[in-house]
């Protein structure tokens, strides 16, 4: 009898220590092990992986927010997060609802196959995706608000995992400071900010590690490398380069592309020449429409003239521009074939997602011997 309440006894001891063992959770990061997923060209943000738990960095979330990080934590269990990350948001995932604030916030979902999480979004005017807006119509995906009129008491109604939201200046974070009073988690998505169209597009990563799809992002990402690096080599075979022109005036300012920002390095790969090449800044600089008078007689195609459907949409902004060669000459294109009676464009859907199929339209463009018979997907010619 006596030695079956020793076995007993060192029973329960030795349940009671490997259950511990179980539920415990490490309190110092540092002590743990993880692998760091290295992006290959977007600069906004990492993943740090720890097995049982990630860690999500957001470098410079808007614009001039150098210096500034946020982190967010990630686990299918928050026993697994130490106690020095407590202090984060931590998502448990994969994530079943979520607010999308921008619409290339959709279209990375769309390609991920994760369309169902939505359960809300903001200016459903401006969506291009029939399937989202329609669901938007049947009141299955809530209409949020836009910007200072972001509907707040929706957003609680809906229980979101979190908000995924864009920041343009530093009032951003105060904006969304509100939602997380009330207990609302909100994700700052920067991939707006990226310079290169590769880098835009390895955001795909940073939205499958919430839905536990990192292996499905990572493929997809891949596949649109190869097809986007074969499609520069494409462009760079033509031995001439168009000098091109970007943009149209708003307001007596003319903004155009800096010579190393996003748009501008979609005209270098698909073999172009920029008027404002020297430029060595990536945000837009604010011209009149003398100085793009006088540098435009040395352009051959003029590209993404704001939201305009027609030449005579051009000349009624400012007759002046009647005088621009490619205006004359009939070589003006705009980014806006896929659009929606309500404003919605899809090159600012599904064209972040997809840099192969606007490089592709822009090197039809350029250099049409390259790709005859080419049918376009964002772009059309103005007539």
């Amino acid at each position: 009898m006596l030695q079956l309440k020793y076995i007993l006894y060192w029973s329960v001891l030795l349940l009671t220590i490997v259950s511990c063992r179980q539920n415990s959770k490490p309190s110092d990061i540092t002590k743990l092990n993880s692998a760091i997923s290295e992006n290959e060209f977007a600069k906004g943000f990492k993943i740090e992986d720890y097995k049982s738990f990630k860690i999500l960095y957001v470098f410079n979330p808007w614009q001039h927010a150098e210096g500034i990080v946020f982190k967010y934590i990630l686990t299918s269990d928050i026993k697994n997060v130490p106690d020095s990350l407590s202090k984060y948001d931590i998502i448990l995932t994969p994530v079943k609802k979520i607010i999308c604030l921008s619409t290339t916030h959709l279209a990375f979902l769309k390609e991920l196959g994760q369309e169902d999480a939505i359960c809300g979004v903001s200016a459903p005017e401006f969506i291009y995706n029939a399937d989202i807006r329609s669901k938007v119509e049947l009141g299955e995906i809530k209409n949020v608000g836009y910007d200072q009129a972001i509907n707040i008491e929706t957003i609680i109604s809906l229980k979101p995992d979190f908000v995924m939201a864009y920041g343009i200046g530093s009032e951003a974070s105060g904006q969304f400071q509100r939602l997380k009073q009330l207990g609302i988690k909100v994700i700052f998505n920067a991939e707006y900010l990226e310079k290169t169209p590769l880098g835009k597009a390895e955001w795909i990563k940073f939205i499958g590690a919430f839905f536990d799809k990192e292996d499905s992002a990572t493929t997809i990402f891949h596949e649109t490398v190869e097809r986007y690096q074969s499609l520069v080599k494409l462009g760079s075979s033509a031995t001439e380069k168009p000098m091109i022109l970007s943009g149209l005036p708003w307001k007596g300012v003319w903004y155009v592309p800096g010579g190393k920002s996003y748009a501008a390095n979609f005209i270098y790969d698909a073999g172009g020449d920029y008027l404002w090449k020297e430029d060595q800044g990536t945000e837009s600089l604010a011209l009149s429409l003398e100085t793009i008078m006088e540098r435009s007689n040395k352009a051959d195609i003029w590209i993404n003239p704001g939201s305009v459907n027609s030449l005579g949409e051009i000349s009624s902004l400012d007759p002046r521009m009647n005088n621009v060669k490619c205006f004359q000459e009939k070589q003006v294109f705009n980014f806006n074939l896929r659009r929606t009676p309500g404003g919605g464009n899809d090159f600012w859907e599904s064209g972040a997602v997809h840099p192969d199929w606007v490089l592709k339209d822009l090197i039809a463009i350029f250099h049409p011997r390259l790709i005859p018979n080419h049918t376009f997907v964002y772009y059309q010619k103005l007539k």
